[in-house]
């Protein structure tokens, strides 16, 4: 798996370590830690190994929607590490393609949009990256240009 944003693997292991603490020996949910995650402004790499871990060793859904917004749509985890500008969290589930279709389709999209809504430069570098690395940077970029946020 790609590492977007160049942590050392290495490191994985104290938040496997933490996270497994939590869970087992606190039991808190992991659903909570995720939540908390999405939401955490500490250090990216903390946010990202917290995410890893939990959907790949704790069976948290990636995808499965944290919340409703203004309108009562159903808001997905990936559009909620933008909006709380959390780019460790949206490193970790662009990696785990916790998104529906391709990275010119509506999830993907719609997420670029917000972090671009919002001029935030590193989360556009990191959903520009993903893109390039799916061999989809040119198709990315025309769809970001061309299409209506609805």
């Amino acid at each position: 798996m790609s590492n977007l944003l160049n942590f050392d693997p290495a490191n994985r292991d104290a938040f496997a370590t933490m996270v497994g603490t939590l869970v087992q020996r606190h039991g808190q949910s992991p659903r909570d830690i995720f939540i908390h995650a999405l939401e955490s402004q500490t250090e990216p790499e903390v946010n990202y190994w917290t995410i890893l871990e939990l959907v790949q060793n704790h069976f948290v859904s990636p995808t499965e929607a944290v919340g409703e917004d203004a309108e009562g749509e159903p808001v997905k985890p990936l559009h909620a590490a933008v909006l709380m500008q959390n780019p460790g969290a949206l490193a970790a589930l662009l990696e785990l393609k916790a998104y529906e279709g391709s990275v010119t389709d509506r999830d993907y999209q719609l997420a670029a949009r917000m972090a671009s809504q919002h001029e935030d430069q590193a989360l556009l570098a990191i959903l520009m990256k993903h893109a390039e690395n799916q061999g989809a940077l040119e198709p990315f970029m025309r769809a970001l240009q061309n299409a209506p946020l609805h």
